[in-house]
């Protein structure tokens, strides 16, 4: 699980104090210092203080005080400046990534370890159903990926929450329970309420993760097909895009994603809302179908499909998309 980090110079470890964040830095400690033929990374532990809680400040002196007797360096980050008051924990995810991801260029860490399991993957996979989301937010979170230029690894996502807490009990360590975590007034406590009911029909964290690992595999498919789609139907135009007739032959799903991404590049808006996005491409599908012009915006690009079936995507505020396409 661990191979991943031998290939990397200089790992930083996020470790709140839970019983998940600690019992990975323990392992990977040990790991890194197993007197084995291999490279292994040197790492640093940080952690951050959001500055909602009082208790936040010593759990992190917690942290670093075993990160030291595991000969680690330690580094506590702030959140500073108003909160929200409302979408907390998503603000505060946001705002944690960066802090790290900001300390990890600071030191030269090339990696960030992030100690989420199985059950944080089921739980994510239940979120994302129940949100709608197709099969890149059910792909769930990958054991390697990038956040900018940060590679982020999550070694542990196959393994059950309890192993790592039985794990932790064998060092003797106790670990900070967040009160957060029981917290039913946030959306992922309450999905993780739910999951007894749903073990109880047979979709536990072992299926859910199985699930995201072959929705992975299909995200691959459709990653390599879109960027196939786009080099062969894209012609030239500045500013915006264009599309030669060629791109509705392609399957409904990749002229979805080729028109998602453009309209996120165009717009400036990010990633449309799937849904509405879906009713657009099958408006300028069957528009091209039947060699009719149609215009529509979203995400803040107007897109216009001629009586040829080529489309043409401009920034909304952009004069030139009120002249006749």
């Amino acid at each position: 699980m661990l191979a991943p980090l031998a290939d990397v110079s200089q790992c930083l470890l996020a470790v709140s104090g839970g019983p998940d964040s600690l019992a990975m830095m323990v392992v990977v400690a040990h790991w890194a210092q197993e007197k084995r033929k291999g490279p292994r990374p040197a790492l640093s532990v940080a952690t951050v203080d959001h500055g909602l809680r009082k208790e936040a400040a010593d759990e992190a002196r917690f942290v670093a005080k075993i990160a030291k007797s595991l000969g680690l360096k330690h580094k506590t980050l702030r959140w500073e400046g108003s909160k929200p008051r409302t979408g907390v924990q998503a603000a505060a995810r946001e705002a944690r990534y960066q802090l790290l991801c900001d300390h990890a260029a600071k030191i030269g860490a090339r990696a960030l370890v992030l100690a989420h399991h199985a059950d944080d993957q089921a739980e994510t996979l239940l979120m994302r159903l129940c949100a709608g989301s197709g099969p890149a937010g059910l792909s769930g979170m990958s054991a390697v990926s990038f956040r900018n230029d940060l590679l982020v690894l999550r070694p542990f996502l196959d393994v059950p929450g309890a192993r790592l807490k039985a794990c932790l009990a064998g060092t003797g360590l106790s670990a900070i329970e967040d009160p957060s975590n029981s917290d039913a007034r946030f959306t992922r406590v309450r999905f993780r309420g739910l999951r007894d009911s749903l073990e109880s029909e047979g979709l536990d964290a072992a299926r859910l993760g199985r699930l995201a690992k072959r929705m992975q595999r299909i995200e691959a498919v459709l990653v390599t097909t879109v960027a196939e789609a786009e080099r062969m139907a894209m012609m030239p135009q500045m500013p915006g895009r264009r599309f030669a007739a060629l791109l509705w032959t392609y399957p409904d799903e990749i002229i979805l994603r080729v028109i998602g991404r453009a309209i996120a590049s165009v717009g400036g808006r990010g990633a449309p809302d799937l849904a509405a996005l879906e009713d657009v491409c099958l408006a300028l599908s069957a528009a091209a179908q039947d060699g009719k012009r149609l215009k529509r915006t979203l995400g803040g690009t107007v897109l216009t499909c001629d009586s040829a079936g080529v489309l043409k995507l401009v920034a909304e505020n952009d004069p030139r998309q009120n002249k006749k396409a």
